[in-house]
């Protein structure tokens, strides 16, 4: 009986530290989330979609912003809309005594309105189940609360998803959290993508009912809170002509919203999606690598500005 008992104790112990040695070497190719749980508490954050993952570059607002570190910690329309889970995690990401630093705050309609069937108040969120309500140490490494709940790959993937993907593609997470994609494809495969893009965003409108007036609600919050740590600086990035008329037809008075709370919590408002053309888009609503460079630079200096 004894040695029944202690090979089970080894073969614990085995497992234990074979996942162990595992989750050890997860890193940026690991997902698009992850590495933004293991990295240190923060003085300046980028907040907001996936369109800010992407498309904000930390080391491209340093050339213009070269005393204010500012870390990536934007997710995606899925899981960070504005809401108790986002600003929840926010807090935790955020160095307490952290009084001068600059905060982005990335909006879009997606990020502040409702879906049909959605059951949504102070409590209800549906991001409660993802990674924003279960993770509870955002900066840890290896996080094994994420990896264990909210990694929604086989172990054996962290060992081998490294460098370019099968399709010839670089998708990873920087330590300053900007996530790079990198798709390296043609124009023709480019408008493919954008055309596909705006057919599948067409169709996620209907899945939509208009502005929630607790999500917006919450992004006020997130945006006081941060005051409190710095300045803050609400920001509509440019997406492709067709992605901007959906979400003119998702909600209307978008902008003008966006200005109300700018001028009832005193914050810069700046909407750049005047500036479409002058950009490029990996599938209409996501900067590619260059413009993400080049937008991340003259949003800085749009703040240099504006101070």
């Amino acid at each position: 009986m004894k040695r029944f008992i202690w090979h089970i104790i080894g073969f614990i112990l085995i497992t234990g530290l074979s996942c162990y040695i595992i989750f050890m070497q997860a890193d940026g190719y690991t997902d698009a989330f992850y590495v933004k749980f293991t990295t240190p508490k923060q003085n300046s954050l980028i907040v907001g979609s996936s369109r800010a993952a992407q498309g904000l570059q930390p080391n491209s607002m340093s050339r213009v912003l070269p005393n204010y570190p500012i870390y990536n910690y934007a997710f995606s329309r899925i899981h960070t809309p504005y809401g108790k889970p986002y600003l929840e995690s926010i807090k935790l990401k955020l160095k307490e005594d952290s009084k001068k630093g600059i905060f982005i705050v990335e909006v879009n309609p997606w990020s502040i309105c409702k879906q049909k069937n959605e059951v949504l108040d102070s409590v209800n969120f549906r991001e409660n189940n993802s990674f924003l309500g279960g993770v509870k140490n955002v900066s840890v490494k290896p996080n094994l609360e994420y990896l264990m709940n909210f990694y929604e790959g086989k172990n054996v993937d962290i060992f081998t998803k490294k460098g370019t993907n099968y399709h010839k593609e670089i998708l990873f997470v920087h330590d300053d959290g900007w996530y790079e994609v990198n798709l390296n494809d043609s124009p023709k495969k480019r408008d493919q993508r954008i055309n596909s893009t705006i057919t599948s965003y067409s169709k996620i409108r209907t899945d939509y009912q208009g502005l929630s007036d607790i999500r917006l609600d919450y992004l006020k919050q997130t945006i006081d809170f941060l005051q409190y740590h710095g300045k803050v600086f609400m920001v509509r990035m440019p997406v492709h002509s067709n992605m901007l008329a959906i979400e003119k037809e998702l909600m209307p008075d978008f902008d003008q919203k966006m200005l109300e709370v700018s001028m009832e919590l005193e914050l810069p408002y700046f909407n750049f999606t005047h500036m479409v053309d002058q950009f490029q888009y990996t599938d209409g609503h996501h900067l590619d690598i260059d413009s993400g460079s080049k937008f991340s630079v003259l949003l800085a200096q749009k703040i240099v500005a504006s101070q």
